[in-house]
């Protein structure tokens, strides 16, 4: 190959490569002047606020809080006006976007708040909504239900630190909420053992139930079963008890009349069982 026909072949490979340089670096252009069209002026604190959170009103959650996790970083670290807000906001828009790694920083956020701001005007509320996150979070009644107990603590903390707040009477109905779930673990638990047939097992729970939680709304069921397993290791004295509680609170309802039938049901083994023993 001649040396002109390798300045030619040269030529040929540098003209392409030329050309797509050229068309990447306007290309690079383009796409830098697009960005910098996008780019808009920031919004005053008080406006961005405004502006997220209306898209949590919206329902717009991810967008309006990662707007004020955003705004965050403008905002004073001595602007005791505008940031609790902001950060009330985050929390706020965790909660109402729901599930449990929300709920979780919802928690986290709430936490934040009153550790820089317990004398806030919104303290009550975020305290009770401590609770709540923890509430949202708790395991279904067959589960573990250590966050139920911490929710209950956290609750109780809005009448001993805010006791003149109106968040008191909504806490002290969560409580309860807080007791039934642990109620209804109690009982399935107990289910669990009188199903196998371990009947002082399963007496044991139904008693710690009806001690503890008073206001269990399935306190006449927890009557009825403890009754049941009391007949059946032979303790009627005891069982009529829990039965006689049973027809007091409701004596018109269907666990009640199941529960007379059961009595006298074992009434009649029992006389026949006595019956056959007198015989023999």
């Amino acid at each position: 190959m001649t040396a002109s026909s390798i300045r030619d072949l040269r030529l040929r490979v540098r003209r392409p490569l030329a050309a797509a340089v050229l068309a990447l670096a306007l290309l690079g252009s383009t796409a830098c002047a697009t960005n910098h069209k996008k780019q808009r002026p920031l919004l005053p604190p008080q406006q961005a606020y405004d502006l997220a959170m209306q898209r949590i009103a919206k329902k717009h959650y991810y967008t309006g809080r990662t707007m004020l996790q955003e705004l965050m970083p403008r905002v004073p670290p001595d602007d005791r006006d505008i940031l609790p807000k902001i950060q009330l906001g985050i929390a706020d828009a965790y909660f109402k976007d729901g599930g449990q790694l929300n709920y979780g920083e919802a928690l986290n956020s709430f936490r934040t708040f009153l550790t820089y701001y317990p004398n806030h005007e919104e303290s009550a509320r975020v305290q009770y909504m401590v609770g709540m996150s923890l509430f949202q979070q708790a395991l279904s009644p067959d589960r573990d239900q250590t966050l139920t107990l911490q929710a209950i603590q956290e609750f109780e903390k809005v009448e001993t630190v805010y006791p003149t707040s109106p968040y008191v009477a909504q806490a002290k109905k969560k409580i309860i909420a807080c007791h039934d779930r642990l109620a209804e673990h109690e009982r399935v638990v107990a289910r669990f053992y009188q199903k196998r047939k371990k009947y002082n097992a399963a007496i044991d729970r139904y008693r710690t139930i009806l001690d503890r939680y008073p206001q269990y709304n399935r306190t006449a069921q927890v009557l009825f079963d403890t009754g049941t397993c009391l007949l059946a290791v032979g303790n009627r004295p005891e069982a009529e008890e829990f039965i006689g509680r049973l027809l007091q609170e409701q004596p018109d309802g269907k666990l009640a009349a199941r529960a007379k039938e059961m009595l006298s049901d074992y009434d009649r083994t029992q006389q026949k069982e006595a019956r056959k023993e007198h015989k023999g």
